[in-house]
């Protein structure tokens, strides 16, 4: 048989079984038993995420039902006990969401390995039909037309090729498909990615609010000795200690200025520096809805963990107005600045300067505490600073005015 006989038949060989296998696999497409397992998985793992959310959403109404009651020692530790065991669902729910994407980035994984496996065959074989393809180009027109045995032979041989360049352009298209498929899939498995470093980071959240919640319920029957009697002159300490502070502000503000210009020690309190590096960052926001007490009182200011005896600084040049401790606070300080700013440092283990004192920006006015059961520690759920700041008296969001860390 002639070459040119040979080459044609085997390049066309080789397109028949490029046309016989697509090259093109997706996730909806791929028949393996361990990916239709992986898919159930993924099914049955919704379903139980929707299951979950239902519940959330009854522990919800209950929490709302409860929210609407007049404040009592029972009904607030009602609303703890359906908030911790909403936000165990809300834990299992992310764990439930994480495990799915997990499964879903596996599926994504074996189509990249089967789209990828399909691609270098495709590549394999086209390479081949090419160098077929070279060998074919060699013989000379002459050669071509007299190696024909008859003028039907020569319209084959000419119909014969114009397949195989269709077919390889067929081939190579499909393969530039198949790439652009990859790159699909590698955008997809970025898109999980970033979707569970995030689910992982609202697990810890939820966690931490978890462990607060359980801890604040300790706090309320530790501080009532279960007493309803004691919960409501819990209740009216904590409003009492609130007018009495946002009063004392409002009077002093004007005249402690007037000193404070006298002294000519202000400098710029515009900005405000951080009374403790928020390494652990911040536990509690301003007026935070995931606040444990909040049925009882917002939360005026933000929460920092810090170790006990933690080192607390002025975050600005001040006048120190006083020292005091309270039912709420524990240990506190409150600093009057220029321009209408008040700051207040609470659950303080130990005070380091006393009323009627300037301090500069930096200057440490005491150590941290808030460790249920120590002495100033107040009604807090664990170490930590709460921070306030207060302009012309009133309690405003201290992110307002830290600067950028």
């Amino acid at each position: 048989m002639p070459t040119w006989r040979k080459t044609i038949i085997l390049s066309l060989a080789c397109l028949l079984v490029l046309q016989s296998s697509p090259i093109l696999v997706s996730a909806e497409t791929v028949v393996d038993d361990n990916l239709q397992a992986i898919n159930d998985e993924i099914d049955a793992r919704k379903i139980k995420i929707d299951q979950i959310n239902n519940k959330i959403e009854e522990y919800q109404k209950k929490i709302d039902q409860a929210e609407a009651k007049q404040s009592s020692l029972a009904n607030e530790i009602e609303l703890l006990d359906n908030r911790a065991a909403q936000t165990e669902l809300e834990i299992e729910a992310t764990n439930e969401e994480i495990s799915t994407i997990d499964a879903e980035m596996r599926v994504t994984d074996k189509s990249i390995a089967e789209a990828t496996a399909a691609l270098d065959r495709e590549r394999e074989m086209i390479a081949s039909v090419l160098r077929e393809m070279r060998v074919a180009d060699n013989v000379s027109p002459v050669e071509w037309f007299f190696g024909s045995e008859s003028f039907s032979d020569l319209f084959g041989r000419i119909e014969d090729l114009e397949t195989l360049h269709s077919n390889l352009d067929k081939s190579l298209a499909e393969a530039q498909e198949t790439k652009t498929s990859l790159q699909a899939y590698k955008e997809e498995q970025e898109t999980r990615l970033t979707s569970l470093e995030e689910l992982q980071k609202n697990l810890e959240k939820e966690i931490a609010l978890l462990d607060s919640q359980r801890e604040s319920k300790i706090v309320l029957i530790a501080e009532t000795a279960e007493s309803e009697d004691e919960f409501q002159a819990l209740l009216n300490e904590l409003l009492a200690e609130e007018q009495y502070v946002n009063r004392q502000i409002a009077s002093l503000q004007s005249g402690i200025e007037e000193k404070l210009k006298e002294n000519d020690i202000v400098g710029d309190s515009s900005v405000l520096s951080w009374p403790t590096p928020p390494l652990k960052g911040i536990s509690a926001t301003f007026h935070d809805p995931t606040y444990p007490f909040r049925h009882l009182f917002q939360h005026p200011g933000i929460d920092l963990p810090a170790p006990v005896g933690t080192p607390i600084k002025s975050v600005a040049p001040g006048y120190v107005a006083w020292v005091k401790q309270g039912r709420s606070y524990g240990n506190y300080v409150l600093i009057i600045h220029a321009n209408g700013v008040a700051t207040l440092y609470a659950h303080l283990s130990k005070i380091l300067v006393e009323t009627d004192q300037f301090v500069v920006r930096g200057e440490t006015i005491g150590l941290s505490g808030g460790r249920p059961g120590d002495p100033g520690a107040g009604l807090s759920t664990g170490p930590h600073l709460h921070f306030e700041v207060r302009k012309d008296g009133v309690p405003t969001n201290p992110m307002d005015y830290l600067m950028a860390y």
